[in-house]
């Protein structure tokens, strides 16, 4: 029942490595060795010339998987701090509908991914940033299975390359040719792999590591050939969570933390085998906003009054560091910027708290009422806000107070979805699918 529509796009090229360098040159005398190093600089300064000609979609870095470049849900570009915003609204692009669901869109190299459920059908599309329009897209069929909210689709794209990566609520996982939607291979979770379905469904965004794609998936965890779809380890068929992978490094042990709808644990990536587990039981089996991880330290949130908490870990385990009920996540993450934590706590919109805490103690910095069940990313320095209503609110990120320097109504309806920023440009839904495309200044 899958169809695939294409628009004439030739293939991308392939992503420069980031890992190139000029090797020096040897085996020279001296002269030669003052001569090449004359050419490089000359041919670096030209070439600075000429980038600050092109179009700043050339330089600027690319929103390709779930919570941005570093996926920790901060945008490398540069917005402008107080007094510099300007005081009318924002300009939209464009504005076009992808169905109703809850996956947040992804960005790389002028094309943009997001899903959405129509009449019962799962379209997987991919839209040209410029105008908004349909470059291709992919249907299959997918129920909408509106279980105590809107429904539709939930996972978040990613982006390697020339392959984009995508999970359906029910198990339908693929990978498609990025530039013209050939599917390169589909495996289904659920029916094909007999991994128990989720509560609300499957919603980790797929984790590329090297050759593998890692999913969060039955017991603890899944993963798959990233070129093939073929099972490289399993860790049971039991229930999962809704969080995507967090890759950690223990000394020379790669190795992933799985947050789980009763515990988190920590598994090798190589072969799935358990380093680690320590309980986290909360209510509903709602474990849904991701494990922020810096230093040898994993902070966990909860919400329906669990709270969360800061533990040191390594490979022997997860140490508590302190608890609280400060922050309690329902299905929106925070944002670590410096020493300081920011999020939306609470499951009832009314009721919901945007608040600052200290990720060394957990004490509360301060706290602000109505985003409602919002979103937040942030710049290094500014926190940006989408309100569950559709408000964008820019602050810089302070732990002394919450002050906006800029407000502006981009959507309506329903907004439980974080943004994305790529190129210049912020790039945002809501539940029944309305997608907008706002120029940043």
């Amino acid at each position: 029942m899958n169809d695939t529509k294409q628009a004439g796009m030739g293939q991308s090229s392939s992503k420069p490595s980031g890992n190139n360098r000029f090797s020096p040159v040897q085996s020279v005398d001296s002269q030669r060795a003052r001569d090449i190093f004359l050419i490089m600089h000359a041919r670096t300064f030209l070439s600075g010339i000429l980038l600050l000609t092109l179009p700043m979609t050339a330089l600027a870095d690319a929103w390709h998987r779930w919570r941005g470049p570093n996926a920790d849900g901060l945008s490398p570009e540069a917005l402008p701090g107080s007094g510099s915003w300007p005081e009318a609204d924002l300009p939209r692009l464009w504005k076009t509908n992808v169905g109703t669901g809850f996956s947040s869109p992804v960005i790389q190299e002028g094309r943009l991914f997001v899903s959405g459920n129509q009449h019962d059908r799962d379209t997987f599309y991919c839209i040209d940033v410029k105008t908004g329009k349909s470059i291709w897209k992919h249907r299959y069929d997918s129920e909408l299975w509106p279980y105590l909210y809107d429904g539709g689709p939930n996972a978040t794209a990613t982006i390697d390359g020339d392959h984009v990566y995508v999970l359906g609520r029910h198990g339908e996982c693929f990978c498609f040719q990025a530039a013209d939607g050939k599917k390169v291979w589909e495996v289904n979770l659920h029916q094909g792999l007999k991994l128990e379905k989720p509560s609300w469904g499957f919603t980790s965004a797929p984790l590329v590591l090297g050759e593998t794609l890692y999913l969060n998936a039955g017991t603890r965890g899944l993963a798959l050939e990233k070129a093939t779809g073929n099972v490289v380890w399993t860790s049971g068929s039991g229930d999962a969570a809704y969080p995507t992978p967090e890759p950690v490094q223990f000394g020379d042990i790669g190795a992933l933390i799985i947050f789980g709808p009763e515990s988190c644990s920590a598994v090798r990536s190589s072969d799935g085998k358990l380093l680690w587990e320590t309980p986290w039981k909360t209510k509903y089996k709602v474990n849904a906003a991701q494990p922020i991880i810096r230093d040898g330290k994993m902070f966990l949130s909860s919400a329906y009054g669990f709270g969360c908490a800061l533990f040191s870990i390594n490979t022997q385990g997860a140490k508590e560091i302190w608890r609280n009920k400060a922050m309690e996540n329902h299905f929106n993450s925070c944002v670590l910027l410096g020493d300081h934590l920011y999020g939306i706590s609470g499951t009832t919109a009314d009721k919901c708290m945007l608040k600052c805490l200290s990720w060394q103690t957990g004490e509360t910095l301060w706290e602000e009422k109505g985003m409602g069940m919002g979103s937040i990313i942030a710049t290094k320095d500014l926190l940006i806000v989408l309100s569950d209503r559709g408000e964008l609110v820019f602050a810089p990120a302070s732990p002394k107070r919450f002050q906006p320097v800029y407000r502006t109504q981009i959507l309506g309806g329903k907004c439980w979805t974080p943004p994305a920023i790529a190129d210049g440009h912020l790039y945002a839904r809501n539940a029944k699918g309305d997608l907008v495309a706002v120029k940043l200044p």
